[in-house]
């Protein structure tokens, strides 16, 4: 199931980011949507509201917290995914590909799978967890865009413009981690500073890999929308979420994407927080000049 999830999130993004805008796709947040009798549409990916289909979709339908119905007339040539609600068919609906729902009667499910020690079950529980673990930074990373886009923005454009160097001192960074924590352990005064250390390497982890999502979504939008005007939040949300589907690509290349997303980010942070030292100290050398 992990797999198939990962392959039609994937799917389904790259072709409401690559197609031609000719092409009739649906993304709707916060509504519901229809597709009436005799309507065409590419696909349709509805967050926070229900997709009520009538007429005929191509390709996928995706539902996140909210239901599909499928009418007696609806056509589905590709897959249905629901997360957080049900899919409601009609007895005269045809869809040729998988229908797949996540909700708390699935959960149930898996749990007892799991109890039993089924593999499925857990899968599916750790990809819950997976994703709770998404919404938390996914929401964490929304926050510094709105509030704090310059600081975001510096990380960004040390990445962009020092990939080698963030590279190199994110990997540093990472094998520092260890060893400097040993360090503090030896110490009374270290041991009560440890809790403030690791919050503050989780938080350069994050904004790190909040930075790297955002020049990956800067790249994907640019290459694919012709006179597009930069939003560092439209960016941040499209390259989270790429870098979250990437994850899920099995025999650990989603695993090292993840790795390498954070390196450069951790590195980007260092380059950032360096970088604003030095013009400092050359603004207070002049000034004292």
């Amino acid at each position: 199931m992990r797999t198939k999830l990962t392959l039609f999130f994937i799917l389904a993004l790259l072709l409401l980011l690559s197609l031609p805008v000719e092409a009739k796709h649906i993304f709707m947040a916060g509504r519901d949507i229809t597709v009436e009798k005799g309507e065409d549409v590419e696909n349709v990916v509805v967050v926070g509201g229900q997709a009520t289909i009538n007429g005929l979709v191509e390709q996928n339908i995706i539902v996140v917290g909210g239901s599909a119905v499928l009418t007696n007339n609806a056509v589905i040539r590709g897959n249905v995914i629901v997360v957080g609600g049900i899919v409601a068919k009609g007895s005269g609906s045809l869809v040729f590909g998988d229908i797949t729902e996540v909700n708390s009667a699935t959960l149930a499910d898996s749990i007892n799978s799991a109890m039993r020690g089924e593999l499925e079950g857990w899968s599916l529980i750790l990809n819950v967890i997976s994703l709770c673990f998404f919404a938390i930074i996914l929401i964490i990373a929304l926050i510094m865009a709105l509030l704090t886009p310059r600081a975001l923005d510096a990380v960004v454009g040390a990445i962009q413009t020092n990939k080698i160097k963030s590279f190199f001192w994110g990997f540093l960074a990472t094998l520092m981690i260890v060893p400097f924590f040993m360090l503090l352990a030896i110490s009374v005064i270290g041991i009560l500073l440890i809790p403030l250390a690791f919050t503050a390497l989780l938080l350069a982890a994050i904004i790190g890999f909040t930075a790297s999502g955002s020049l990956l979504g800067n790249l994907i939008i640019t290459k694919i929308f012709r006179g597009y005007q930069r939003s560092i939040v439209k960016e941040t949300l499209v390259g989270l979420c790429l870098l979250w589907l990437l994850g899920w690509i099995p025999f650990y290349i989603g695993m090292l994407i993840k790795a390498l997303a954070i390196t450069f980010g951790l590195g980007g942070v260092v380059l950032a927080l360096t970088g604003r030292k030095t013009s400092q100290q050359k603004i207070q050398s002049q000034t004292v000049e």
